[in-house]
């Protein structure tokens, strides 16, 4: 990912769609607690990452979805705020990049919020959008098809990308390696979008049982390697507990 996402985006994402006629920085910020300037970077995030857009006076609102055009499509909105909470224990638990994210209705990944300090490495190369022809190689991707038939067939045509030697672009080799994903209940990227860097993510399904987000952190392959099972502890324990609380 190239730039966190600033804690809050999640709030202010809900804030806009709560109000479709568009707010100010000053009515934005007073809404989130926040004086005006500490608002403008989370709404600088989404305005970069196409969810809000800046009106000819000023305000900014929403982005209208597509209706066969090339805006994107959002439910965001719809993510509750233990979701941005969980983000941050699991980066507290990890002390690695952690990351909330979602499969959106134009079937590109969004990498809705983030936790972790400017120390920690990167993965180069992975947009805040991850799009169909990226997701054979990430683990969010990966966890929130294997729990939906409809996203995996969608990801179907064309030649997946090698972006490393141990990317999965064999159709059947994925089938195989999602099952595994249900059955254990999380994912791994092990170096397949970027050399030295592996991923973890666990599905939390909504109070519907639909899983609409995942919780994933992602590090240098040999610090994974020393901590191996203590993070997949916390990243499942932590998705757990956000599907609990999001039942009440």
């Amino acid at each position: 990912m190239t730039t966190a996402t600033p804690p809050g985006m999640l709030r202010a994402l809900r804030l806009f769609a709560a109000n479709p006629d568009g707010l100010d920085l000053r009515r934005a910020g007073r809404h989130l607690g926040r004086a005006a300037e500490a608002a403008r970077e989370s709404v600088d995030a989404l305005v970069a990452g196409g969810y809000v857009e800046q009106t000819p006076t000023g305000s900014y609102r929403m982005r209208p979805g597509p209706s066969g055009g090339d805006g994107p499509v959002r439910r965001a909105s719809e993510v509750p705020t233990m979701l941005a909470d969980a983000v941050t224990e699991l980066h507290r638990r990890t002390r690695a990049r952690a990351y909330l994210a979602e499969w959106t209705d134009d079937d590109h990944v969004d990498l809705l919020d983030a936790r972790g300090h400017e120390r920690l490495a990167r993965i180069p190369e992975l947009p805040a959008r991850v799009p169909p022809s990226m997701a054979h190689a990430v683990a969010a991707a990966k966890v929130l098809m294997a729990f939906s038939s409809a996203r995996r067939s969608r990801l179907e045509g064309g030649t997946w990308t090698r972006f490393t030697a141990s990317t999965i672009t064999d159709p059947t080799t994925l089938d195989v390696e999602l099952a595994a994903i249900r059955r254990d209940g999380y994912a791994l990227d092990r170096e397949e979008f970027a050399e030295g860097f592996s991923c973890v993510a666990a599905p939390v399904a909504d109070p519907g049982g639909r899983v609409a987000a995942c919780l994933a952190v992602s590090m240098p392959t040999r610090q994974l390697a020393t901590c191996h099972a203590e993070t997949v502890r916390a990243v499942t324990e932590v998705a757990r507990t956000a599907h609990r609380l999001w039942y009440r």
